[in-house]
């Protein structure tokens, strides 16, 4: 569905906010890779950290669907796209 709504865009503050949690995100990961490449590393201690990211994305997950249902879906009906605005929704409530 990418690109069917191209006038829709990501609201400037919400894109700057999520690229810097992926950032951050990115350089725990990169830890975590670090932490992988020790060979008395331990089990647990890498998967506190990966829940750490798992919590973290979820976060910026949640950061953009908030703006999404602030930006677009709650004007979906005066644009005339609710149907699709809500397949969209149902689309990404299954990985969720």
């Amino acid at each position: 569905m990418a690109g069917c709504h191209q006038n829709l865009q990501l609201n400037p503050a919400t894109r700057s906010e999520a690229i810097a949690r992926l950032r951050s995100i990115k350089g725990h990961v990169e830890g975590i890779i670090r932490m992988m490449e020790v060979d008395s590393v331990y089990c647990v201690d890498v998967i506190k950290q990966i829940r750490a990211v798992d919590g973290a994305m979820v976060k910026v997950g949640d950061i953009i669907l908030r703006s999404h249902l602030h930006d677009h879906v709650v004007t979906a009906g005066s644009r005339g796209d609710a149907g699709e605005i809500i397949d969209e929704l149902m689309e990404i409530l299954k990985y969720r």
